[in-house]
């Protein structure tokens, strides 16, 4: 799970920061926050997942 956070925050960080600059601004807009909900919603299990596990278990 870390290594997925990782992973998703090192591409926004390039992203927010232009490296990607081959798409319109549009189009990076779009992925940009598609990644951020994808790093929001992997953090959130992060944070949870003992939680998770317990509940699949029952």
């Amino acid at each position: 799970m870390t290594r997925q956070v990782t992973a998703v925050e090192t591409e926004l960080k390039d992203r927010r920061s232009g490296a990607r600059a081959k798409l319109s601004s549009a189009a990076a807009v779009y992925q940009r926050d598609g990644l951020e909900a994808a790093a929001n919603t992997l953090r959130w299990l992060q944070q949870n997942e003992a939680s998770i596990k317990g509940a699949l278990r029952q």
